[in-house]
């Protein structure tokens, strides 16, 4: 009985994600910080804990399990929304176990139990993820997506002509729509699960299931009517205000980052892709690597398809990361990953039985990758700690409690605003506080939610959809409120290690960002 249990999905499922969960448990952030790209922390628990919309694409599917989660009678609200990130990675890193399993199927049933097991594990303490399950982001809750994604491309390319699963179909396929309300870039996976479904269609999935896939993802995307709902309310985190086609499609769409598609430069394309290997080497070791290799290579796979999908997902994902931008395109690279992760296990499963001379090397090769596994934890709770890098909390908390009495904030960036609307809005402290974000001021949207938020306050005429932007409004603000103090926070655009702050009653501050 007991080898039947140690054998079955019930333990591995369970043994990975309670291993996971609590490596993340035990290191993940406690209070609000910049570590590990999350600069959006703020921004995202405020909209979680006012019930509001944040930077587009407004994520509703993460911000209504924000809201969720809150209800959940555990810690302070900091804590609850730090759960949104590392138990949906640590449940994804079981679900992987399982799915791995299953690809190795009965040509590897003897070593398929532990290669999922250690494979489970290079997924989930791999840095980059266990980097994000212990912030507030929504890259945690998109692992989970991913893996699901990819279960779903599983069983569509088994379908057998009986079709005893439909409650599966339309369960992934669910799944998938509340993806794309979590983080809009999973569309990259469509094209490999509607050629999933051809295939299934193909081998007898009958045409009404097949249908019914279909709407059950249109349902999920139904997510998105969460925004226009909100909108019309006008919570202080109102990102597009979404309540028009014209500004749902803004906010949806990621109107204000589509410049930063395909928005590297050829030197910098080829200096990524040389990269790209170094990112795989940090992530899994040379070993992973290698082995990450032969699984993508040498690996026979059982079902027909597969590698096409999983080549197609790897370099999809890895493509749209070179291409973007930004300094942190690598939260892009986590389906790149992922695939990688799943090579991994098949490259184990080609070497396991490789014997030279009656030596099992396959099985001294595989204890040797498990023993570098676990001696890498250290190193990466190291780089990836974020208890100690708590400046925005510090900023924002200071700001509280020393800024003069009924003061106008003008912030400058997200750095010195997301960590303010923690507090003031998400936290509701220092209600006489007024905080305006100068580069938002340039939008109607942003005015007409500051005029709802600060009802008590002079503003000047809203602009028209059609004037030219400036954020020269939000400046004229303190003119037509001259009782109020005035403070102005700004970035050191030398360095970006200091944000200062100046008050028009002769207080400053300020505050060590990063070292």
């Amino acid at each position: 009985m007991t080898k039947k249990f140690l054998s079955s999905n019930t333990f591995i499922f369970l043994s990975l994600s309670l291993t996971t969960g609590l490596s993340y448990l035990f290191t993940a952030s406690q209070r609000l910080t910049w570590a590990n790209f999350g600069n959006d922390g703020g921004d995202f628990l405020s909209a979680i804990l006012t019930g509001g919309i944040p930077h587009p694409t407004g994520y509703p599917t993460y911000t209504l399990l924000g809201i969720l989660f809150q209800k959940i009678p555990l810690g302070d609200p900091y804590f609850r929304a730090a759960m949104l990130s590392w138990l949906p990675a640590a449940i994804g890193a079981g679900l992987l176990a399982l799915l791995i399993k299953q690809v190795l199927g009965d040509k590897f049933a003897a070593i398929s139990t532990p290669t999922a097991l250690l494979s489970g594990l290079v997924w989930g303490w791999m840095p980059f993820l266990w980097s994000q399950a212990v912030i507030i982001e929504v890259h945690g809750l998109q692992s989970l997506f991913l893996v699901l994604a990819l279960w779903w491309v599983w069983i569509l390319l088994n379908v057998q002509k009986r079709n005893d699963k439909t409650y599966q179909f339309i369960l992934f396929s669910f799944c998938f729509g509340l993806a794309i309300g979590n983080h809009i870039t999973i569309l990259l996976i469509l094209p490999a699960i509607l050629f999933a479904l051809m295939v299934a269609f193909k081998n007898g999935l009958e045409k009404r299931i097949v249908v019914g896939q279909i709407m059950a993802l249109g349902l999920g995307t139904l997510i998105y009517l969460y925004l226009p709902i909100r909108a019309a309310q006008y919570p202080p985190i109102n990102w597009g205000n979404p309540q028009s086609w014209q500004d749902f499609w803004w906010v949806i769409s990621g109107n204000p980052y589509q410049n930063l598609v395909a928005a590297t430069s050829i030197s910098q394309v080829f200096t990524r892709i040389s990269a790209l290997a170094g990112l795989l080497i940090q992530q899994f070791g040379y070993p992973g690597v290698i082995l990450g290799v032969i699984g993508a290579v040498q690996y026979k796979h059982q079902t027909k398809n597969l590698p096409i999908i999983l080549v197609y997902i790897f370099f999809a994902f890895s493509f749209f990361a070179i291409l973007y931008g930004t300094d942190d395109s690598i939260t892009y690279l986590l389906a790149s990953f992922l695939v990688f992760a799943i090579w991994i296990a098949l490259g184990i499963a080609t070497i396991t039985p490789f014997v030279w001379r009656k030596i099992p090397v396959g099985y001294a090769l595989l204890a040797i990758y498990s023993i570098t596994v676990v001696a890498a934890i250290p190193g990466a709770i190291q780089t990836i700690n974020p208890r100690q890098q708590t400046q925005p909390a510090d900023y924002a908390e200071y700001l509280m409690e020393h800024l003069p009495e009924n003061a106008i904030l003008l912030t400058s960036e997200d750095r010195d605003s997301f960590p303010v609307w923690y507090y003031h809005f998400g936290l509701q402290q220092r209600p006489d506080l007024v905080v305006i974000v100068l580069p938002l001021s340039q939008f109607r949207w942003y005015q007409e939610t500051l005029t709802h938020t600060y009802p008590e306050l002079n503003f000047p005429d809203l602009i028209s959809q059609t004037s030219n932007k400036s954020a020269a409004w939000g400046e004229r603000v303190p003119d037509l409120n001259q009782d109020r103090p005035v403070c102005r926070s700004t970035i050191q655009k030398a360095t970006n290690k200091s944000i200062y702050v100046l008050c028009s009653n002769g207080q400053n501050y300020n505050f060590v960002i990063s070292e």
